[in-house]
């Protein structure tokens, strides 16, 4: 435990030191402002999701895979592999610290175009729990897809290609959750149970939405953990070994 404290720290001061959290709050509070003036309060249920599939999600990929590849390239992966830190350790405090990130992202972006809409107009704000479950549900998810993802490659370049068109993917069931073309297929994508989620912190959900997002979050999580370990196992520890 206290070798993963002493990691998650170094690991916020290296994300702060590359102004990862000036970027993320930047963006934020840039599409706050932007979100705040372009929509509906009746907007939010729909937009808010896809904002944070589109935003969020993209950001954590792009985040863990330039974290990954540059301590690869650098040469600090393989003194990790060979140090006193299990590589347990190593993948917790990046999912950690990543989400922490993330979650700071989502909490300036939503609440802060929340708040703007708010002086001149009546909202509904989320179920705070609900909506923090899926925020960080999401970003988990996307931190381990990242790490599987980058543990392959040696530039950040070659990394961005395949993960564009993964992002792409993970972006469709906004088709079916905006009601453009509907069909049950949607809810096989991975993204559609957290947007389901949190869709569920600004309406009322019927039993087996909750059943479908809060089994499926889980599901995923439990095979996503799996191969981010295999990966890393794979393409960093074995070929240190």
């Amino acid at each position: 435990m206290r070798r993963l404290l002493a990691t998650i720290k170094t690991d916020i001061s290296v994300q702060s030191r590359n102004q990862f959290y000036t970027i993320a709050i930047a963006i934020a509070l840039v599409f706050a402002i932007i979100l705040s003036q372009l929509i509906r309060p009746e907007q939010i249920i729909t937009v808010i999701p896809a904002l944070l599939l589109l935003i969020v999600g993209g950001t954590t990929l792009l985040f863990v895979g330039g974290l990954i590849i540059a301590e690869k390239d650098e040469g600090t992966l393989s003194a990790i592999i060979v140090s006193p830190l299990r590589p347990t350790e190593y993948l917790w405090s990046k999912i950690i610290t990543l989400t922490l990130l993330a979650t700071l992202e989502v909490v300036v972006l939503i609440g802060g175009a929340l708040a703007i809409m708010s002086f001149s107009r009546k909202i509904a704000w989320p179920n705070l729990i609900i909506f923090l479950t899926g925020i960080i549900a999401i970003n988990i998810a996307y931190t381990f897809l990242g790490i599987a993802l980058s543990v392959r490659y040696k530039k950040i370049t070659d990394y961005v290609v395949p993960v564009l068109f993964i992002a792409i993917f993970l972006q469709l069931p906004i088709i079916h959750f905006w009601g453009i073309f509907e069909h049950p297929l949607f809810l096989l994508i991975p993204s559609s149970a957290p947007i389901q989620l949190i869709q569920g912190s600004l309406l009322k959900l019927e039993a087996w939405q909750w059943f479908y997002a809060i089994g499926y979050i889980v599901l995923q999580l439990t095979v996503l953990t799996g191969w981010a370990y295999q990966a890393f196992d794979k393409h960093i520890i074995r070929k240190v070994g």
